[in-house]
């Protein structure tokens, strides 16, 4: 057994043979040492580590042992057959004694380490073996290759022997390969399928082909998927587990002063799996430089006699280049999509952190959502390609060194052209960073606003503002436009410019090579593949940088939050100090115990400024109630926020004693409610406890409002609590804070939206001698202007208006000091009324268990039974085109097909250059064909151009504009009832998530799509001309395609609407956290919002992160058809001897045609998933009916209403969704009672009947929840009246029904309870006058009036931009009033400049609860504004406080939406038993004892 039949050339290192076995094959020496020897050593290295690793740091967690046995068998068998071989070598062999017997040897070590290996992997893993897998079929690869030279180097039986028995170790190695890829699934102890994903199990050929998807694509082919049938992400991917891993590289000491900081650390934290797509890319990279190297051998090969072996060995080579091709292309993606959203998991966790560690001051709604949802989604897009910078640049420069020694000295020239490109790259890359910032802010800053106005839609349209609202946010998506259109100018250059190598390099290299040599068929497409590789890489690279480098500029933006200055909580803790005042029963000054003590405090909330509060000495003592008064803007809600921690600006010192611990009860003077249900909102985070939660509902009064509500408490109150009146939101934050286990509690101005008897029974039940905050011995702290519970208080502070503390101490003490409590003129009595005297008829505090039953809540219609998220629809495109001007689409289509010629032209045109050129009687010199060429490839480019500067400007200005404009008109017309049912997140999704797709996603998609169809076709056409026995398999190829990419898009298309939906409740939680924040830090609920963030994170990644891997998926299935039209071409080429010219240019085109393909299908699956985004605003535009009706068309003159009176006649109304119709309740019937009676309860108003007089002024009181807001809802038609009841309502004789919505609110004057203002940063001016009908004089005047100018006039004048936070709430209802005031003045100029004289100044004015959070002085002050401004005007007030209208005409008490009472106010107060005089009563207490 000598192997001596090619002997000479055997015994020589080759690599190839020469001179036999058809000159196609490895020398033995050869395949010995790189085939066997350098293999099996590797392998016993690596696997004698990876045992050891098992060995000592993981538990068995597989089961199946008869499995594993069997497996342990066959490699024993397999080892047994290398003994075999080995006492062959040793035996018989003559020739080559020292390698085989070396490889032999070692490949039995190696096969011994396998069984360790199996066992431990088997039992110790849950996913078969990568490492054993990879290494069984590279080894199985080059085995084969040994076989094949063993079988045709012998001679003799013994030479035949060996081989067979070689062979028969292949076979057996192909078993082990089989039985160690099963997956373990069914094996793995106490492994829940519904808890992991199949990518856990997966092996190596379940990744490589991405075959862990193919449940998820049968599911998503055959049914409408839900977020509950995706897999669940592994555990490695967790946000929680990234953020753990990555927080020490994300503190601010490490970023601080590092301009790419955040990058790098983040490379760091991420190290192993950014690295792990670096070995594929590598094989990646060999694999595509065998393709140069295939096609001049088979062009060689086609030009030579026939010779059958090398044919079939090039078929093999083909198969190998192009699978490895296929499978290196899908392990290198698989990685790094990986990686990336590891990425996304951090950072957006990350912006969480750090926002709830943010101050209030610095705590902004649009940088975060900004951050979270549009900067992570550039930076994972940017860095997507990261190692394409490395890679492409490797590949660049090793084309280069190839052409040159191909085609010589003109292989110069493409470098030229690429340093030139690189020069304009470099220059533009300065611009992307600033301009990209621009844009960024841009939409941040439109983001915010519309979030904030989704908010505060009913205050807004109350107030008139909706308009200059809309015009505002439309105004700022402009900007945003041309902000966005001088980055994504920088863009379509960078394309253009990435292009110019692939068209202008060729045209120069063969021009200077013409002047030099002979360009043959050979040497042209060999050369020309070499150009490929050269540019195609470089190509990338212009493309790429652009966003690459913009996503630094994302860092940046969030390494300067992760750098701003946390909240500091200034507070300390004295527990000993305060226990031994306890025990000694004072503090040495006035002998009382402290609970919390304040020395030289000074608060405020803006550097550089003044503080709020000065000089703080104050001590509030344990387990009793403080009341803090005092008028104003003069603190208290800023010494709140002192109490809290959460002052931005502070000196001196917070002591908390003993009894307070950081778990803080805290109600805002702005209730914080996320759209929740009631019962959540109560519960927060803390467990349920049904006896303390009915204990609260009970102190808080909310049992009777539960009890009138459809749903109980489970009724969900909708953004901002859009659907509870103003009482209704104090009361369920104040619920809330008594529900938390706190031992401190903080109230801001909590009684201030409640009526005289609500106020009354909730302060007798929470904060009296017997209420259930002194039944827990709770230290309480009650910021307030209702002074007439100060008798109750055990400790009283008075804040002064320049911010300092006048006084503290008791009621009677501070009497004494005749200050400022002394003269507020309260007596010293009990504030509260006995339970027999005053006890509300009202209060339903029924011991019933049927007010405590909950009611089942129906479940809404969430949109995922639309079939249409599957097969999607051709509308859509349509709809989206309609808002594009007609000559933009078709110059974009017309290029488009234009480029497509052009590009593909130019090759053909090699063809016959090639074939001209080299014929005995050339036709045309090289002159005119380079010319021809240059033309040709300067068209391609400059039709390039002309795509994407029309797709990236005039296309995204022209749809961007529009459909924000419509679906922004949709939100500002749609009906209250929309707000109450829609969470803000959601509808801020499509503001946000949606519109960056329609910017950017979308026309990209659809650019690549219509540029890479056109320029397909002219592939196919010119790799059909290699053989036309190609042409046959393409309706195969083009059906196989069909069906890849139905059975891909059905899936696809509701992984991008369940992405999109994924990221509602995550931005929703965002919003919510920012806007509460104070709130959650109070209550201690941080850890637990943030566990919940992580897990909105992670959902939010499973449809995002299964989305990008079914486009991997795509890409692999892309390359195996790529690879089989290969086969195909080579096969016919070497089997029926092809044109030769006619293959070079197919195997030319085919090296690209692969990536084209796949990006077509991929491009287009982007589009159809991205239009997604305009499927979902025509959906919400055609599913969000406008509250406007048919017939709601009257647009009274300028002047209406010139009387004011108002007439309602038997008016029912509801906030239900009508049951039939597009308008009404599906009430028939005059009656509303009769409805009621059959068991509908859930009117608002109920059988309103009331006349109102030109000039009368009315006020409407009654209980909170009573329907007193409803009424002027009513007026101003933001509550629409029941079918039977919609004609009820003029306005001076004009019936309501039939008025224009905007108009009517434009001509009545209303103020809100809830203040609202423009953006932050508008002007004072601009707030006052939205409408910009005033001059500076007039509102200086107004602000005059109200007593606002002094403050205005502190921080710049009128022009000087207005926070809404820098105001205090009664600041803020002065200048709605002042507003309001404005508005009449304009009005009553204009009304006598139409009229051309001097009328009596009449209309209308709508107050609702407007001095609810002002002290007794200003609130006096006010209403002599009122009766002085709008003496003349009618005017419907809602109040609580009964004193301000006992100088109306009329009151109208109402109680369950039902009137019960009217009469003039002054005359009802003396009858005995009426309603009005119980309420007054109960507000008026102390004169009713004197009385």
């Amino acid at each position: 057994m000598d192997f001596s039949s090619c002997l000479e050339s055997d015994k020589l290192f080759g690599p190839a043979v020469d001179g036999c076995r058809g000159d196609f094959d490895f020398t033995i020496k050869f395949e010995k040492v790189f085939f066997d020897i350098i293999p099996a050593s590797i392998f016993t290295a690596v696997s004698l580590t990876r045992v050891l690793y098992l060995g000592t740091r993981r538990p068995a967690i597989i089961a199946g042992s008869w499995f594993n046995f069997l497996k342990l068998a066959i490699i024993s068998v397999y080892a047994a057959l290398q003994v075999s071989l080995l006492a062959l070598c040793v035996e018989k062999l003559q020739n080559f004694e020292t390698f085989f017997i070396a490889s032999a040897a070692l490949t039995l070590v190696s096969s011994l380490c396998m069984i360790p290996l199996s066992y431990l992997e088997h039992t110790r893993s849950p996913r078969p073996s990568i490492l054993f897998n990879a290494c069984l079929f590279l080894t199985l690869l080059l085995d084969i290759a040994q076989a094949r030279t063993l079988w045709l180097a012998s001679d003799n039986r013994e030479e035949l022997s060996f081989a067979r028995l070689f062979t028969s170790g292949i076979a057996i190695k192909v078993v082990i390969l089989v039985l160690e890829s099963v997956q373990k699934t069914r094996w793995i102890i106490s492994y829940d399928i519904k808890d992991h994903s199949p990518e856990e199990t997966a092996g190596l050929f379940g990744l490589a082909a991405y075959a862990w998807l193919n449940r998820l694509f049968l599911q998503g082919y055959n049914k409408i998927l839900k977020m509950d049938d995706l897999f669940p992400l592994d555990y490695d991917m967790a946000s929680e587990r990234l953020y753990a891993r990555s927080a020490p590289y994300l503190a601010p000491s490490k970023l601080r002063g590092r301009k790419l900081g955040l990058a790098l650390e983040m490379t760091k934290s991420l190290a192993v799996p950014l690295m792990l797509p670096i070995p594929p890319r590598i094989a990646l990279m060999g694999f595509k430089f065998c393709q140069p190297f295939l096609i001049e051998t088979l062009l060689d090969y086609l030009q030579a006699p026939d010779e059958k072996n090398p044919g079939y060995g090039l078929i093999g080579a083909t198969i190998l280049v192009y699978t490895g091709i296929a499978v290196t292309t899908a392990f290198y993606w698989y990685f790094q999509t990986r990686a990336m959203y590891m990425l996304r998991g951090v950072l957006a966790s990350s912006v969480y952190k750090k926002t709830t560690e943010a101050k209030i001051a610095v705590t902004d709604d649009s940088a975060a959502l900004t951050l979270m949802s549009v900067d992570v989604e550039r930076i994972i897009r940017g860095w997507l390609y990261a190692h394409e910078f490395w890679a492409n640049m490797i590949e660049a420069s090793i084309a280069c060194w190839l052409l040159s020694r191909h085609i010589g000295p003109a292989s110069v020239a493409p470098m030229v052209v690429v340093f030139l490109c690189a020069v304009y790259t470099t220059y533009s890359i300065k611009w992307i960073g600033p301009r990209q910032k621009a844009w960024m802010d841009t939409i941040q800053k439109r983001v915010g606003l519309t979030s904030n106005v989704i908010g505060q839609m009913k205050q807004l349209k109350i107030s008139g503002l909706a308009t200059p609202v809309e015009r505002s946010i439309q105004g700022l998506r402009m900007e945003e436009l041309e902000a966005g259109n001088k980055f994504r100018v920088l863009l379509a250059a960078s394309a253009v410019c990435a292009f110019i190598p692939t068209t202008i390099s060729p045209v120069v290299i063969f021009a200077i090579a013409t002047t030099t040599r002979l360009l043959d068929i050979v040497t042209m497409f060999t050369s020309l593949a070499y150009i490929v590789l050269l540019c195609a890489p470089l190509s990338i690279l212009f493309q790429i940088a652009p966003s690459f480098f913009a996503s630094f500029t994302c860092f940046s933006r969030i390494q300067a939050l992760i750098e701003s200055e946390p909240r500091i909580d200034f507070r300390d803790s004295d527990r000993q100090g305060s226990a031994s005042n306890s025990e000694k029963g004072g503090d040495g000054d006035g002998g009382m115990p402290v609970g919390i003590k304040i020395s030289g405090g000074n608060f405020g909330w803006e550097q550089d400024k003044p503080t709020t509060l000065k000089n703080i000495e104050l001590q509030i003592p344990p387990s009793r109630l403080t009341i803090v008064v005092g008028p104003i803007a003069s603190g208290k809600s800023t010494l709140c926020k002192a109490l809290l921690g959460e002052s931005p600006v502070f000196n001196g010192s917070v002591v908390l004693g003993d009894g307070a611990s950081r778990k803080i009860g805290f109600c805002d003077q702005t209730p914080y409610l996320s759209n929740d249900t009631i019962r959540n909102n109560i519960i927060g985070f803390s467990h349920f406890d049904s006896k303390r939660y009915n204990e609260v509902l009970e102190a808080t009064m909310l049992l009777p409002d539960l009890s009138l509500l459809p749903q109980g408490d489970q009724t969900r109150v909708g953004s901002n609590g859009i659907t509870l009146s103003g009482g209704q939101k104090q009361r369920v934050s104040m619920a809330r804070a008594l529900y938390l286990d706190a031992s401190l509690l903080v109230f801001d101005d909590i009684l201030s939206g409640l009526d005289a008897d609500t106020e009354e029974q909730v302060f007798r039940r929470v904060f009296s001698a017997d209420g259930i905050l002194r039944q827990r011995s709770s230290t309480v702290v009650l910021c307030t202007h209702s002074v007439r519970h100060l008798p109750s208080a055990e400790h009283i502070i008075a804040l002064g208006l320049d911010g300092s503390m006048v006084e503290q101490g008791t009621f009677s003490q501070l009497l004494a000091n005749k200050q400022y409590v002394h003269g507020l003129g309260i007596k010293e009595s009990d504030s509260s009324s006995s339970d027999d005297e005053f006890d509300s008829a009202e209060s339903g505090t029924s011991s019933d268990p049927s007010l405590k039953r909950i009611p089942t809540a129906k479940v809404e219609d969430d949109g995922t039974s639309d079939p249409e998220r599957m097969v999607g629809e051709w509308k859509v495109y349509k709809y989206y085109f309609q808002r594009i001007d007609w000559y933009f689409v078709a110059a974009f289509l017309g290029c488009g097909l234009a480029w497509g010629f052009f590009e593909n032209w130019v090759t053909v045109w090699l063809k016959f250059w090639s074939q001209d050129v080299t014929s005995d009687d050339p036709q045309r010199t090289n002159a005119f064909y380079v010319g021809m060429y240059a033309f040709f490839q300067l068209m391609a480019l400059l039709s390039l151009a002309v795509v994407c500067f029309v797709c990236f400007t005039s296309m995204i200005t022209a749809s961007g504009s529009r459909l924000h404009n419509e679906a922004l008109r949709t939100v500002i017309g749609a009906p209250l009832r929309f707000f109450t049912k829609t969470d803000t997140g959601v509808v801020t999704n499509l503001f946000s998530q949606d519109m960056t797709l329609i910017d950017g996603e979308l026309p990209n998609a659809l650019l690549n799509t219509i540029a890479l169809t056109c320029s397909c076709l002219g592939m196919a056409a010119v790799i059909a001309t290699a053989s036309p026995f190609l042409c046959i398999t393409y309706p195969f190829l083009f059906f196989v395609m069909y069906v890849i990419q139905k059975f891909y898009l059905r899936t696809s298309r509701q992984m991008r609407l369940l992405d999109l939906e994924a990221k509602s409740p995550l931005y929703s939680h965002f919003i919510d956290t920012i806007k509460g924040i104070a709130t959650f830090r109070a209550f201690g609920w941080i850890p637990h919002s943030i566990e919940l963030n992580n897990r909105l994170v992670d959902t939010s990644q499973r449809p995002m992160y299964l989305l990008a891997m079914i486009q991997r998926w795509l890409g692999f299935v892309l390359q195996m058809v790529i690879a089989f039209l290969a086969l195909t071409v080579v096969t016919l080429a070497t089997q029926t001897k092809s044109n030769t010219a006619f293959t070079g240019v197919s195997l030319v085109t085919l090296m690209n045609f692969g990536d084209v393909l796949t990006h077509i299908v991929l491009s287009y699956t982007q589009l159809e998933t991205s239009i997604g985004a305009i499927a979902r605003l025509s959906r919400f535009s055609e599913k969000v009916l406008p509250e406007d009706l048919d017939g709601e068309d009257a647009r009274p003159p300028r002047e209406w209403p010139l009387r004011g009176e108002i007439r309602i006649e038997n008016v029912s109304a509801s906030y239900d969704e009508p049951d039939e119709g597009r308008s009404g309740n599906g009430v028939d019937g005059d009656d509303a009672n009769a409805v009621a009676e059959k068991g509908t309860n859930n009117f608002a108003i109920k059988n309103l009947t009331l006349d109102i007089k030109p000039g009368e002024k009315v006020a409407l009181c009654g209980r909170s929840g009573s329907g007193k807001s409803s009424v002027v809802l009513l007026l101003l038609k933001l509550l629409d009246p029941v079918d039977s009841s919609a004609h009820g309502i003029t306005i001076d004789e004009i019936p309501l029904h039939k008025i224009d919505r905007s108009i009517l609110r434009q001509r009545i004057i209303a103020v809100p309870q809830d203040a609202v203002f423009l953006p932050d940063g508008t002007s004072f001016h601009t707030n006052l006058d939205p409408l910009a009908v005033s001059t500076e004089p007039e509102c200086r005047d107004v602000l005059e009036t109200v007593g606002l100018w002094a403050f205005v006039a502190e921080r710049g004048g009128l022009e000087a931009g207005m926070t809404a936070d820098s105001l205090s709430q009664g600041q803020k209802q002065l200048l709605s009033l002042a507003r309001a005031v404005l508005r009449r003045r304009v009005r009553a100029r204009e009304r006598e400049a139409d009229l051309g004289k001097v009328v009596e100044d009449r209309g209308i004015l709508l107050l609702d609860e407007v001095s609810s959070s002002v002290d007794q002085d200003t609130e006096r002050a006010m209403q002599a504004v009122i009766a002085d401004e709008f003496r003349g005007y009618t005017i419907v007030m809602v109040s609580h406080r009964l004193d301000a209208v006992m100088d109306f005409d009329k009151v109208v008490v109402l109680d369950k939406g039902v009137m019960v009472e009217s009469g003039r106010p002054r005359d009802l107060v003396e009858l005995e038993g009426s309603r009005f005089r119980k309420l007054w009563l109960v507000g008026n207490a102390a004169q009713a004892k004197s009385a």
